[in-house]
């Protein structure tokens, strides 16, 4: 179950999320709870401490710190 650590409205329903959750939970993509994810939104797999954050523009979750 994804949840959700910290949340700023950035703009109207534009929302940035910290979220956390186990690696087998599904990212949440484009929205979270109604809202839309801003760039730069983070989730952290609890289980692997893999980082990821939300790019907007191609509606994906790209690790942080780069590839394998």
């Amino acid at each position: 179950m994804v949840s959700t650590v910290c949340y700023d409205y950035l703009c109207d329903n534009i929302v940035r999320f910290d979220l956390c959750g186990l690696s087998s939970d599904s990212k949440p993509s484009p929205n979270f709870l109604k809202r839309i994810i801003a760039n730069g939104s983070s989730f952290i797999e609890m289980d692997t401490g893999m980082m990821y954050l939300f790019d907007f523009e191609s509606a994906t979750w790209v690790k942080f710190g780069g590839t394998d």
